[in-house]
């Protein structure tokens, strides 16, 4: 369990009191809240449900899956390209080699993302990522959450009733308390856009290509290994 699962029943009791607040009287005009409202697009107990979701663990562990997969390949090309070297003579293995030589460039032996290896590899450091921001996010969320629960804003909540229109300093309070906790989702939301935009060109999808002509001396016919 940690900070933010610990903060989770009395920071989840203010926020729901938050968002009532807010979709009763909604914010001061002007508060600065309203911009985070936007660009997060959800009220502040919405975002800690979310928060409480996340978990950096599984993307660790598919993370580690994807390198150990990268590895395999990369040996399993390393290893057919020295075992059929020198074996086989012909016209037959001329059109294989070449046919090799595309496949083994497309499975690659990982440093270059352009290749299944090299994607595989990519892929694993993304999910890393990712699982490094959802870390971060629960952290922040945390401290946000912890500096609210036991701020003057939340007493003016405990101690409101349940008049509505609420009043001017309910709505006051209940805006502070949100921008307090949609600030780091908005920090946060907007760190996973510039991380999926700078990791994408190394997530697309990969298309082999077939090479395009066979050894000198005709077409040879068509060879099939059981690799």
């Amino acid at each position: 369990m940690d900070a933010l699962e610990r903060l989770a029943g009395v920071g989840g009791d203010l926020l729901r009191r938050v968002d009532g607040v807010l979709i009763a009287g909604g914010a001061p005009a002007g508060d600065p809240v309203w911009e985070l409202l936007r660009q997060v697009g959800a009220l502040p107990g919405d975002v800690l449900e979310f928060g409480l979701k996340v978990r950096g663990e599984p993307l660790r562990v598919a993370g580690a899956q994807l390198r150990a997969d990268a590895d395999r390949f990369a040996r399993r090309q390393g290893k057919l390209t020295v075992d059929l070297a020198g074996v086989w003579e012909g016209t037959g293995a001329e059109a294989f080699a070449v046919r090799w030589g595309a496949l083994a460039s497309y499975i690659g032996d990982g440093g270059d993302p352009g290749t299944i290896t090299g994607r595989l590899r990519a892929t694993a450091g993304y999910t890393e990522a990712l699982a490094d921001w959802c870390d971060a996010l629960r952290a922040e969320l945390a401290e946000a959450v912890a500096r609210v629960v036991g701020s003057a804003e939340a007493v003016t909540l405990r101690q409101a009733g349940g008049e509505e229109p609420p009043a001017a300093e309910v709505l006051e309070a209940a805006a502070r308390i949100a921008g307090r906790v949609l600030r780091p989702a908005a920090d946060a939301f907007a760190g996973a856009r510039e991380l999926m935009a700078r990791r994408a060109p190394d997530l697309e999808e990969l298309r082999y290509s077939e090479p395009g002509a066979g050894p000198a001396g005709g077409a040879a016919p068509t060879t099939r290994v059981a690799l």
